[in-house]
């Protein structure tokens, strides 16, 4: 009698690929295709002998007959994809298109929640904010009106919670049924999201080499909470206590390599690509199996010879240290299976000369199949480019005339809106007010100024349906640079081509430097107001069904501005430091909240503060 029974299927196409009797002494590799899902209770599945098998009730029935116990196998709950063989104890996992066999089984959250119906709907959950931007589409908006045009006034404080570090603290904290839940370099915390009171917490010990210091936020589906490390593990935690489920080392950080983007989970797939841009990696996108971490696909956002967009890499062999980071956050169009990217820099940063040509695909917006990897569609925003002018954001949004849209925008100024199915630019508008010296070339005797340096960094834009508007917000400043030596790659260091004393543009005083709030028609990016404020926005945005939009600034100011007229409403320093990170809005037992990712530490900004969460409310 058989003692193990491998099953294949392909939801995607209904059919069972293949059924396989086999030899408890045998690791066999199936045919590769899509991973394994849950096979459907009372299958009837005939194998070659025209034995026929059942699965039904997590056993396995033969020709109707309850199998033995001892000797053959019984499926496991794990999304289909775990088996035991109770004679010699093995588990068998399916990674990268085979079966193999581990002494150990998969570690299973508690709870399957946030589901993939919740996570789908999540650009319109009232209640929750499900991803770094809201939704998978992640335009930002919110249909809470609780908070209004005519009653900011009434928004208090209600709670804060210090996390205990003096970090980087840009991330985009998450909400799901009442917890929320960020992030720092190292750490993990969920916290109510009423009254900040401390859920759980947990810290990633790090390996030797870390290219970073910061963390954009975690992604949460089924019962896991997902995030990236600086020394280029992906770990996953059970969303209800903060155990560990899984950790896996996934880039090298002693070249360069590091996970600081928000994961976005789809359908048991995890996408999160490399960081290290300035350090001469090579950008690449992966797709993982959220159950174990193993790698379903990769794309390189730098091709190789013979791919597409190599012929844009006129230096042979520039492309192996290319950059293309992806750094921030993505987007998905999950009913068109497309995941949109913002990628980042060429490498080396300012020395062009060692890579003519328009260097696909950084600085562009980059679609995917989500399923395969397979490469859609592009728009690349700027090439060449030797400012270090990074695409740091991309969401999609759909317009009341029926537009499938997707806006882009980066380090050089520009907000960038194009076709949704083919990358078809609709329109470039600018997001800052001063553009100097874009495209003279940078001198090797004396400095050069240009504008701007910043522009748009790590939070994107946000698009009212009830406005009709699309916002974002810009920082509008200017710096100085002088060309180096052409530099040359060492791993793990900075590849970068400026002489000046950082590497990078020697900045104009921050008090020079100023942020602008913009609201553009969405059909032909008209600009329909702009909001100036004294010091750099760096915040994230929302939009609400209150007729609201808000962000923040670095000197911990929340602001929030009339949607459709741009009137400042509200100004109120939180006195918790820089506002630099994710802004969110939620629900909790009928009442309006916004949470705020205070007191960022960052030498560019100059700003110092305890990483601290911040929550508002109405008062009652």
């Amino acid at each position: 009698m058989p003692r193990l029974i491998a099953v294949v299927t392909d939801l995607r196409n209904g059919l069972f690929l293949a059924a396989l009797m086999l030899s408890p002494h045998l690791a066999v590799a199936v045919t590769p295709s899509a991973s394994p899902t849950t096979i459907p209770p009372a299958t009837q599945i005939v194998d070659s002998h025209l034995d026929v098998w059942t699965v039904s009730g997590g056993k396995v029935y033969q020709n109707g007959q309850l199998t033995p116990s001892g000797g053959v196998i019984l499926l496991l709950y794990a999304a289909g994809i775990v088996y035991q063989e109770n004679i010699h104890h093995n588990w068998w996992l399916w990674r990268n298109g085979v079966w193999v066999a581990t002494p150990a089984p998969l570690v299973m959250p508690s709870t399957q929640a946030p589901t993939q119906l919740e996570l789908d709907q999540a650009d319109v959950d009232v209640a929750n904010w499900l991803t770094s931007n809201k939704g998978y589409l992640g335009y930002r908006y919110s249909s809470l009106a609780h908070l209004n045009n005519q009653n900011v006034h009434s928004l208090i404080q209600i709670c804060s919670f210090d996390i205990g570090e003096k970090r980087s603290f840009p991330g985009a904290p998450l909400v799901y049924q009442g917890v929320l839940y960020t992030t720092t370099a190292f750490g993990v915390f969920a916290i109510d999201a009423a009254t900040c009171q401390k859920r759980w917490s947990y810290a990633h010990t790090p390996d030797a080499n870390t290219a970073s210091r910061s963390n954009k936020g975690p992604a949460i589906a089924n019962g896991r909470l997902f995030r990236g490390t600086p020394d280029g593990h992906l770990i996953a935690l059970d969303a209800a206590n903060g155990a560990l489920l899984w950790d896996r080392p996934l880039v090298n950080a002693a070249v360069g390599e590091y996970l600081t983007a928000v994961p976005l989970v789809s359908n048991d797939m995890v996408f999160i690509g490399k960081a290290g841009g300035e350090l001469g990696i090579r950008g690449e996108v992966m797709a993982l199996r959220a159950t174990d971490g193993s790698v379903i696909w990769s794309f390189h956002t730098i091709p190789g010879s013979g791919e597409t967009g190599s012929e844009t890499w006129e230096n042979p062999g520039s492309f192996e240290h290319g950059g293309g980071a992806t750094w921030t956050s993505y987007s998905l169009d999950a009913a068109a299976g497309l995941l949109l990217l913002p990628v980042g820099n060429p490498g080396p940063d300012f020395a062009d000369e060692v890579r003519p040509g328009t260097n696909l695909f950084t600085n562009s917006i980059v679609a995917l199949d989500a399923l395969t990897g397979q490469l859609k569609w592009w728009h690349q925003l700027v090439g060449p480019d030797f400012h270090d002018w990074d695409t740091s954001v991309v969401a999609a949004f759909d317009t009341a005339d029926g537009s499938h849209l997707v806006a882009g925008a980066g380090k050089d100024g520009y907000l960038h809106v194009v076709n949704r199915a083919t990358g078809q630019l609709r329109f470039k508008a600018p997001i800052v007010s001063r553009y100097e010296n874009g495209t003279t070339l940078i001198p090797t005797t004396s400095y050069l100024r240009f504008c701007p340096v910043a522009a748009a960094q790590w939070n994107g834009p946000a698009f009212s349906p009830a406005s009709g508007l699309l916002y974002m917000n810009g920082i509008d400043w200017c710096g100085s640079a002088i060309k180096g030596p052409t530099p040359t790659y060492q791993p793990g260091k900075s590849y970068l081509g400026w002489a000046t004393p950082t590497g990078f543009a020697k900045l104009d005083p921050i008090q020079q430097a100023f942020g602008l709030i913009n609201a553009f028609d969405p059909g032909n990016g008209r600009l329909m107001w702009s909001y100036r404020v004294p010091t750099p926005l760096v915040a994230g945005l929302i939009a609400t069904a209150g007729n609201v939009v808000i962000t923040g600034d670095i000197t911990g100011n929340l602001l929030i501005l009339d949607a459709k007229t741009g009137v400042l409403l509200y100004r109120d320093n939180l006195n918790f430091g820089a506002l630099d990170g994710g802004l969110i809005t939620y629900e909790v037992n009928g009442k309006q909240f916004i949470a705020a990712a205070a007191g960022d530490n960052s030498p560019t900004y100059q700003v110092t503060g305890e990483n601290t969460i911040v929550v508002l409310g109405l008062k009652p």
